[in-house]
């Protein structure tokens, strides 16, 4: 191809560049505007199902609360029942409750209170005559529809100066008819609260009420009439409580309407300017065919095969060109990776057979794969670590499998940097869930040593810096031929199983690990100890607990010994309770099956002291439990019978009758829990409460005087006791009856 060609083929092309790019220039603005639209519809709905929802939950908030307060609050009720206006302290203990509607819902603007019976209304702390209140009209209209409930948008001013607010109003009745609850919600702090959910130089809301008119219209029409929207309604809301519309848009809706008016034109001119384009482009690939066929005639000449699925290279070229191309870089590409996922594998089977010796090696074949997998040369002098990662259980739990993956990864990667620091290799692979096995490679220089403990240290300190979990390391001796890089595995792997006793985060070399002080005959008498204490209910098997695990502390064991001395724990406590009666086996069982599922999580003594103390404790705790169960339940019959006998005794309570009956006191509170089925307490008041309603039926006494007939010292203690009880105080139960 020379350059006059390429001339050619580039002012050929550079119209159609120019007509594709204004093509795609107006179908993207196109597709940018009806985006816009259809977001600003799903916007509007949004926000108006927002404001509706936001509405039906102030308002059914307040109804709930005042219907409550109308069915439950006595100091309510006892206002309408009151003497007359005069009452003061049922007005404040009624300002009470007003006050705190007003403070638990900060949309309330007033409250009043009519009584029908003294024909009085109570507002602002003041009882004024219904005829003398600004708001008398509504309340005769309310009067004479009992069915009302929330009325719309309305002026109201509970002061005849006062200048008048706008609210809507929560009317309800009191119980028997005895008057009426009206609560009037600020319409302009209601407005705030939903202008904060939308941006109005933008958008708009419309509040429509169920009789037509716009809840946002600062001068409301005395007939209503909707305020018109300031732009193009996207979005309706019709609540099916309050009746309320809720329309939403944007303020500038027509602007956007007229500019999507285009749509068409634009449509059009795309479609003509596509049309000139293909018919340009076919003009000019039938002049520039030539050249385009020899490239197609090399290729048919060099490819093997077409690509399956075209008939000819006349018929698509280009596509043929890009499928034979393809079709060569996937084939590469998938070489490429096929050869590094096998060359991966093959180096950790490499680096098992070498550290297991299930593979003779010579020196040749040794020295082949070394350079095969770009390892440094062997020296003389080799050592194996092995890194667990300590809690791996939780480990798991904490991270996802893909996150454990990575950090797998991180781990072997920091100890390879850790390793360059100090100009040293190291050949690290997982060949374990929760154990990275290692080869250092070693100098012949005395300062050898000193490279292997930076080497480490530099790793453990970089682990707990970056990451949220610990390691333990175990290391060998240093080898200087295969036999001696296996007997280093083994040496690393023993160190580790040391971690029960020498802790974990922590490096634990062959040459620390000490000799086993496994004296069996001091385990076996210590353990007979505590078996033996168990099984009486003796307090004193804590003191052979600790000493127990004292003693495997001090003996240094591996995590197996250490199992070992456990189960040789478990075989006489199974020993001892197969003798005991079936109630206790069953106990002795299940705590059993809890150390079972436990014992295969732990990792340090700590861990095996902390799970076992915890499982014996409650086996102890249950034991004596049962003994004491055995030995007092027969007594709770006569207990229950001497408090219904002597509930009027002051002194009654569970520590005299723990001091009278030899029980003790917390376990005397169950006791009554689970065979009478109620609480010491709630028994006694019970029987108190009922003689005292009894006393004051059927004799003229002073409440005082039965106070303390039936046991209260203190009349307070008495009429609060009573009023939680009966629900009223004494004087107003006595009055009742």
């Amino acid at each position: 191809m020379n350059n006059n060609w390429f001339r050619r083929l580039l002012l050929s092309y550079l119209p159609v560049f120019f007509i594709v790019t204004t093509i795609l220039f107006i179908i993207f603005f196109q597709l940018f505007n009806e985006q816009n639209r259809k977001e600003a519809l799903k916007a509007n709905e949004f926000l108006a199902s927002q404001v509706m929802q936001y509405l039906d939950n102030s308002l059914r908030s307040i109804d709930f609360k005042v219907l409550r307060e109308i069915l439950t609050n006595p100091d309510l009720k006892n206002y309408y029942t009151a003497a007359g206006s005069d009452d003061v302290y049922a007005g404040i203990q009624v300002l009470e409750v007003i006050d705190e509607l007003k403070i638990n819902f900060p949309l309330i603007d007033s409250i009043y209170l009519v009584r029908y019976k003294d024909n009085i209304v109570f507002s602002n702390g003041k009882a004024v005559p219904i005829e003398e209140f600004p708001d008398a009209s509504f309340i005769e209209e309310s009067r004479s529809n009992p069915t009302r409930k929330w009325v719309d948008f309305r002026n109201f001013k509970a002061l005849p100066l006062q200048s008048a607010q706008q609210v809507v109003t929560l009317v309800r009745g009191m119980e028997g008819g005895t008057g009426l609850m009206v609560v009037n919600v600020d319409l302009q702090t209601l407005r705030k609260s939903i202008m904060q959910m939308y941006a109005p130089e933008y958008t708009f809301v419309n509040v429509i009420s169920s009789s037509g008119g716009n809840l946002w219209d600062e001068h409301l029409p005395e007939s209503g009439g909707a305020k018109p929207a300031s732009g193009e309604v996207f979005s309706t809301f019709t609540s099916s409580y309050s009746g309320w519309k809720v329309e939403t848009g944007i303020n500038n809706g027509k602007v956007v309407k007229f500019a999507l008016q285009f749509y068409n034109i634009w449509f059009a001119f795309a479609i003509a300017v596509v049309l000139i384009g293909v018919i340009w482009v076919v003009y000019v690939t039938r002049r520039n065919y030539k050249p385009i066929q020899q490239i197609v005639t090399l290729i048919q000449t060099v490819a093997s095969q077409k690509q399956p699925g075209t008939s000819s290279a006349k018929e698509n070229e280009f596509r043929f060109i890009q499928n034979t191309l393809e079709r060569m870089i996937d084939q590469t590409k998938q070489y490429q990776e096929k050869y590094e996922e096998n060359l991966i594998l093959q180096k950790k089977y490499f680096f098992q057979e070498l550290l297991e010796g299930t593979r003779p090696f010579t020196d040749g074949e040794l020295q082949a794969e070394m350079t095969k997998f770009k390892l440094p040369e062997l020296d003389c002098r080799w050592m194996v670590m092995v890194v667990e990662i300590d809690r791996y259980p939780q480990f798991a739990v904490d991270y996802h499998q893909h996150d454990q993956t990575l950090l797998k990864f991180v781990l072997s990667t920091v100890l390879q940097e850790s390793a360059q620091q100090e100009e040293a290799d190291v050949w690290a692979e997982w060949i374990s869930e929760r154990r990275l096995y290692a080869i250092l490679w070693l100098s012949e220089t005395a300062l050898s040593e000193q490279v292997e403990r930076k080497v480490l240290s530099g790793y453990l300190e970089k682990v707990g810096q970056y990451l949220n979990f610990t390691v333990t390391i175990g290391t060998g001796g240093v080898a200087t031929d295969l036999r001696g890089l296996r007997a280093s595995l083994k040496e690393a792997s023993h160190a580790l199983d040391y971690k029960a006793a020498l802790g974990m985060n922590r490096v634990i070399s062959c040459g620390e690990v000490p000799d086993s002080k496994n004296d069996v005959y001091e385990f076996l008498k210590t353990i007979s100890l505590l078996v033996q204490a168990m099984r009486l209910s003796d307090e004193t098997w804590e003191k052979h607990f600790e000493r127990l695990f004292d003693q495997i502390s001090a003996s240094v064991l591996s995590r197996q010994e250490m199992m070992n001395t456990v189960q040789l724990l478990f075989q006489h406590y199974n020993r001892e309770f197969a003798e005991l009666p079936r109630e206790y086996q069953e106990l002795w069982s299940a705590s059993f099956g809890r150390l079972l599922r436990g014992l295969e999580d732990w990792e340090v003594l700590d861990d095996l002291r902390l799970l076992c103390w915890e499982t014996f404790r409650e086996l102890a705790e249950q034991m004596q439990a049962m003994r004491c169960s055995k030995k007092h339940r027969t007594h709770i019959l006569e207990i229950r019978k001497y408090v219904e006998e002597n509930y009027n005794n002051p002194e009654l309570s569970l520590n005299y009758l723990s001091d009278l009956f030899d029980i003790n006191p917390k376990y005397l509170s169950k006791l009554f829990k689970d065979e009478i089925g109620e609480k010491f307490v709630d028994l006694l008041i019970s029987h108190r409460i009922e003689r005292a309603k009894q006393l004051m039926l059927e004799t003229d006494r002073a409440i005082q005087e039965i106070s303390e007939e039936v046991g209260y010292t203190n009349y307070n203690s008495f009429n609060r006791a009573f009023k939680n009880v009966v629900g009223v105080a004494p004087s107003d139960y006595r009055k009742a009856i």
